[in-house]
């Protein structure tokens, strides 16, 4: 019998939704980053300390800037992997993941819980993500095949052994993989609005998805067809009360406005980003996702929110009665749907630390 917790936080409301930018661009991924001149050795373990930090110095005090290697490394098997490891080698390694847009820089993406203060700080931690390897041509991706990747990574980096997975939406997904496939690796596992498989309803959006970008693929505007299946794909994100809170207005005319507005700049920023041959392949991995609970052998804390109807909490309940004691089912009441992990982090944040905080002064960076 897996065990249940329920957080019904007092006074919650709707934080507004980010506006269009007047000027300017918004913030993506750089690679004007902090590199160590330092030699990765497949095997050996890496130290995450810049060259302007001998080794054995103090930590950096808060409001220094932490140890950082941010670079590409080849991972046998598949090919190329961008990481970033953040923080020093004397904490416990934990792992953040995140959805399929989500990249290595959780500092951007995920500041709130992995920032100072936050359950997943990189001063409590020291804490890999990873970009999702490329597709390519001699398969379908597959969240199995990103769950192997983050262990061959392990090994190049030289580590043994994870603290702790923290997986959220697409993350959590390749970390059930990862605790299925590499248990012996995984310490603990934290999935986030994540399940064992996708729901025969949420198959059903991404199938209308990939068909828009098949589509427009085929009339020579890709692009246009990455921007129609994410707005798709954003209707999915948050319950249907958000939206309406939102965008309702009296006059129908200013409520089509302001829904196409929104849709519009969010799916053509996304399809800035992405292009149409990443998207159909996480979205087709997102859909082939199975992984058997039985198989997750490590302690696993999964946590779903009860408005989110991508990753609903009666398959969450499925899930964790079927991997059985090992598992336990934290519920959040939060409004934002599948989005909570990103927007309510501060129901997420009490949780995580509790849940991290038992075990983190044992630190299971162990050496091959």
């Amino acid at each position: 019998m897996f065990k249940q917790h329920f957080y019904h936080p007092a006074g919650i409301g709707c934080q507004p939704e980010e506006q269009p930018p007047t000027s300017g661009r918004s913030g993506g991924s750089s690679d004007d980053l902090n590199r160590p001149s330092q030699r990765i050795v497949p095997g050996r373990r890496i130290r995450t300390i810049p060259s302007r930090l001998a080794p054995g110095s103090r930590a950096p005090a808060c409001g220094e800037p932490m140890p950082v290697v941010d670079r590409s490394v080849e991972v046998p098997g598949f090919g190329s992997i961008r990481f970033r490891l953040v923080g020093n080698d004397s904490n416990p390694l934990a792992v953040a993941l995140g959805g399929i847009s989500a990249d290595r820089r959780v500092d951007r993406w995920w500041s709130g819980v992995t920032g100072i203060g936050g359950a997943l700080s990189e001063r409590r931690f020291q804490l890999l993500s990873m970009n999702w390897p490329e597709p390519d041509s001699e398969g379908p991706a597959s969240v199995d095949g990103f769950a192997d990747a983050l262990a061959g990574l392990l090994d190049v980096l030289g580590f043994s052994r994870i603290h702790s997975l923290v997986g959220a939406s697409f993350g959590a997904m390749v970390g059930l993989a990862f605790g299925a496939r590499h248990a012996d690796r995984l310490g603990r596992l934290i999935a986030i609005s994540g399940a064992h498989r996708s729901t025969p309803a949420a198959t059903a959006g991404r199938l209308i998805q990939r068909e828009i970008i098949a589509s427009l693929s085929r009339l020579g505007v890709p692009e246009r067809g990455v921007a129609l299946a994410r707005g798709l794909a954003l209707t999915s994100y948050r319950p249907a009360s958000l939206f309406d809170q939102r965008f309702f207005d009296p006059d129908p005319d200013r409520t089509i406005n302001s829904i196409q507005g929104y849709l519009e700049y969010n799916g053509g920023r996304f399809a800035g980003q992405f292009d149409a041959a990443r998207y159909l392949a996480l979205s087709t991995a997102l859909d082939r996702h199975h992984v058997e609970p039985a198989r997750v052998r490590c302690p696993t804390e999964l946590i779903g929110v009860h408005s989110d109807t991508l990753v609903p909490v009666s398959q969450l309940r499925e899930l964790a009665g079927a991997i059985g004691i090992r598992a336990r089912l934290h519920l959040l009441d939060s409004p934002y749907g599948h989005d909570a992990f990103l927007k309510s982090t501060e129901l997420l944040n009490p949780l995580l630390a509790r849940l991290l905080g038992d075990s983190s002064r044992e630190s299971t960076n162990v050496r091959p």
